[in-house]
């Protein structure tokens, strides 16, 4: 059944992922180098971006589940149409919108010098930038898995008198594998993001990751400085990035 669509679609899955698949080759192949692929620049990189991003899913998880949740409730097509903003937009425009954000031009950046904070080459402007670009992520995938759980329940619950935070919060426990699997997903795009951190993080000033630049920023100087030095650290970032998807969607499946 469907054999024309299933070779079709064999086809153009190959296509896609041909990027990949020359990638590995060569970056575990011809121009392999231990040092590149697992130096210890590159490691620091990746330890950056892997704390910085699960910081950002946890924001994202307190900030936007119960978003998610009224989404599949209520199903307002404008405020899914805000909540995807981030990703509608180029992603340096989010750098760009933070800067002016916390320029001294504004309140908040005036209230975040008065407290001390910057969010220019800091892990809390680090943070910020990959929440925001993983937010609108993390929430389709929460809401898919909410509107598919029955509301029967919800219903009988209330109905008996239960308060609506403590439906919420019954069945937030009762998902807590699904909504990780939504936060691994949207944890590999906070780990992929380039044009959002290049601006407001492009190294970090000052703690245990003093003077590191995010695993994204880091390719992309090995890139400028010679592309082919560039294609074991990329396939090493990339097999990374692969397995939080793959447990993702096994967690999903489970």
């Amino acid at each position: 059944m469907y054999r024309l669509l299933v070779a079709y679609s064999a086809v153009a899955l190959a296509l896609l992922l041909a990027p990949f698949a020359a990638l590995l080759y060569y970056g575990y192949g011809p121009y392999f180098s231990a040092g590149a692929a697992f130096g210890a620049d590159l490691l620091r990189s990746m330890a950056l971006t892997f704390t910085a991003s699960a910081s950002a899913i946890l924001a994202d998880f307190a900030l936007f589940t119960p978003l998610a949740f009224i989404l599949a409730r209520t199903r307002s097509p404008l405020v899914e149409a805000l909540a995807d903003v981030p990703a509608s937009v180029p992603h340096p425009l989010v750098g760009i919108a933070l800067a002016v954000l916390a320029s001294p031009q504004t309140a908040v950046g005036r209230a975040l010098r008065a407290l001390g904070l910057s969010i220019f080459d800091s892990y809390l402007g680090l943070i910020t930038a990959l929440a925001i670009v993983s937010a609108p992520v993390y929430i389709r995938s929460a809401q898919s898995f909410f509107e598919a759980l029955p509301k029967a329940p919800e219903q009988f619950a209330l109905s008996l008198g239960a308060g609506e935070l403590k439906v919420f919060w019954l069945t937030l426990r009762s998902s807590w594998r699904q909504l990780l699997s939504s936060g691994l997903t949207a944890m590999s795009r906070a780990i992929s993001e380039f044009g959002s951190v290049v601006i407001i993080a492009y190294y970090i000033a000052g703690g245990p990751f003093a003077y590191v630049s995010p695993a994204s920023v880091y390719i992309w100087k090995l890139f400028e400085t010679y592309y082919l030095s560039a294609l074991p650290a990329t396939a090493t970032l990339f097999l990374f990035s692969l397995g939080l998807l793959a447990a993702a969607r096994l967690l999903g499946r489970r």
